[in-house]
């Protein structure tokens, strides 16, 4: 006798219908490791985009804050060639000339050009006054501007500054923030000494030397020549 005997093989049809479960599962699956990765790349080029842009924002702001230091080192050693930068300028009505002088006793009233030793009164406005008193003056100017002022005032006999062939320059940035400009021409030797500070209100140092004989020193504040002795000095 035939003896049939069932097995745990599950019959054709059903066979047939966890293939296709199964088929139909894999592409599923495919399709969302797809999409998956597809949203991957998406955001993983957003992150890399931002970072690129964050990366020229930080360096641009570099750029911008080393072009303000440049600007800034280049204001204060270099860049004051003018005579000053504080607005309005007070000049001389003859020769037009900025040097130009106010004694104290009878400040902003009696005026005196420095280059031929003419005078003239006039009161100028408070703010212009101000401005000019206040005002950040370069280096050269102030060497000529010391120069004339003994040559004027105290009879000292010294070569035209504005004719003169002068050498010489920055000498030293000192760790106190200090700098300090020498400047030669025709034997004379003038040093001037001021601490980096913001140019209003700037108090120079200065020393004149003919010859190794100290002529004068001083002090220039707000306009004002301030010695600091009233003789020559032999050092």
């Amino acid at each position: 006798m035939l003896t049939i005997r069932r097995t745990g093989l599950k019959p054709f049809h059903e066979h047939r219908s966890s293939c296709f479960q199964y088929a139909a599962t894999a592409i599923f699956c495919s399709e969302h490791v797809g999409i998956t990765i597809n949203i991957c790349q998406r955001r993983l080029d957003y992150w890399t985009e931002m970072a690129r842009i964050r990366y020229i924002l930080g360096a641009i702001v570099i750029a911008i804050v080393v072009l303000g230091i440049d600007l800034t080192l280049v204001t204060y050693d270099v860049g004051w060639r003018s005579i000053d930068r504080a607005g309005p300028r007070i000049i001389c009505p003859v020769d037009k000339s900025p040097y130009v002088w106010t004694p104290i006793w009878n400040e902003n009233l009696q005026w005196i050009c420095l280059r031929d030793g003419s005078t003239w009164k006039e009161s100028y406005p408070a703010d212009v006054y101000r401005q000019w008193r206040n005002s950040f003056l370069s280096p050269e100017y102030v060497r000529d501007y010391t120069i004339l002022y003994l040559r004027q005032t105290e009879g000292k006999v010294l070569p035209d500054p504005l004719t003169a062939t002068w050498t010489g320059g920055k000498e030293r940035a000192e760790l106190n923030l200090n700098v300090t400009y020498a400047y030669h021409a025709d034997g004379v030797v003038v040093t001037i000494e001021y601490p980096w500070a913001t140019p209003d209100n700037m108090k120079y140092t200065i020393v004149v030397q003919g010859d190794g004989t100290i002529l004068w020193q001083g002090q220039l504040f707000r306009r004002q020549f301030i010695p600091e002795c009233g003789c020559e000095v032999h050092p």
